[in-house]
């Protein structure tokens, strides 16, 4: 295993992570709801897990502990939204160690799409990191910073909010400004790059995330579209119930979900553009469905 003390250049520590950013992106997309939260947070802990990578003693807990940065970044995300509810260690068990009625597989599937909405920051986590993601309650409460008790108990109070939930609101995409978004949508399927850039905002921002970013107008965004080796299109898809913006390639015929892109729109204009196709673990694991 490699001592994460000696290592100084940011692609060496990339690449040591590479097998593990495809569940922590996991867990940060079901922390905060969506993937592409999921993967900017991902990215802020990533970079404070290099500059602190001297704090590591024993790489052999490199897992478990970019998992406990990771999920302090997703609290802190969640604390900034308002939606955190306290985190304390009470709780009101009825009986802690009852059997479950959920099968893992059930468990599984409903996690994927209700948890978000359904369940406290800490229940949140506790049943990602358990049932979703198979780590131990001793992981768990490292992750979390918890004891096991205060564990096994949100995770009894998390599983029994799911078994008893019904199936969580659809966020929907655009809302007010869904014509823009269609429009956006038209007219880049249709590789009309001057009526994509219509939609725009004089100062629209581009963020290819993992290779660059900077003024929309000036980079080779469209001709780089238009060398795609594959078939494209983009489309308003649900991502484990979330509405977004997902590139769809054409493989033996069949449409596969590929990327994620992201709109910010203001002013009745487009003001960041944040694409997800070099980032190729995004959609792995989700549940995606194209809206009619």
């Amino acid at each position: 295993m490699t001592q994460l003390a000696g290592i100084t250049d940011r692609p060496q520590f990339d690449e040591l992570c590479r097998g593990l950013r495809p569940e922590l992106h996991r867990f940060c997309t079901r922390m905060l709801g969506n993937p592409w939260d999921g993967e900017d947070v991902l990215q802020d802990a990533l970079v404070l897990a290099f500059y602190r990578a001297n704090e590591l003693r024993d790489p052999a807990a490199l897992r478990s502990w970019l998992f406990r940065i990771a999920h302090n970044k997703c609290i802190d995300a969640l604390r900034v939204r308002r939606q955190l509810e306290p985190l304390d260690d009470d709780f009101r068990s009825e009986d802690p160690t009852m059997v479950d009625k959920l099968s893992d597989r059930e468990r599984t599937s409903r996690a994927m799409t209700a948890i978000v909405t359904q369940l406290p920051a800490r229940e949140r986590a506790c049943v990602l990191l358990s049932d979703v993601l198979g780590m131990s309650l001793d992981e768990t409460a490292q992750i979390t910073d918890s004891t096991v008790g205060s564990v096994k108990a949100a995770l009894h109070r998390g599983r029994d909010k799911l078994e008893r939930s019904v199936d969580a609101p659809r966020a929907h995409l655009g809302g007010p400004d869904r014509r823009l978004v269609e429009r956006y949508l038209a007219a880049f399927n249709a590789r009309d790059w001057n009526a994509v850039l219509a939609l725009l905002g004089s100062d629209a921002r581009l963020e290819i995330v993992g290779v660059t970013e900077g003024g929309f107008r000036d980079a080779c965004y469209f001709i780089n579209y238009g060398k795609l080796a594959w078939n494209w299109r983009l489309a308003v898809a649900r991502v484990d119930g979330i509405e977004a913006i997902v590139h769809f390639r054409e493989v033996d015929g069949v449409w596969q979900p590929h990327a994620i892109v992201r709109l910010d729109i203001a002013g009745g204009v487009i003001t960041r553009v944040r694409d997800y196709n070099h980032v190729d673990y995004v959609l792995a694991n989700s549940v995606v469905v194209e809206v009619d």
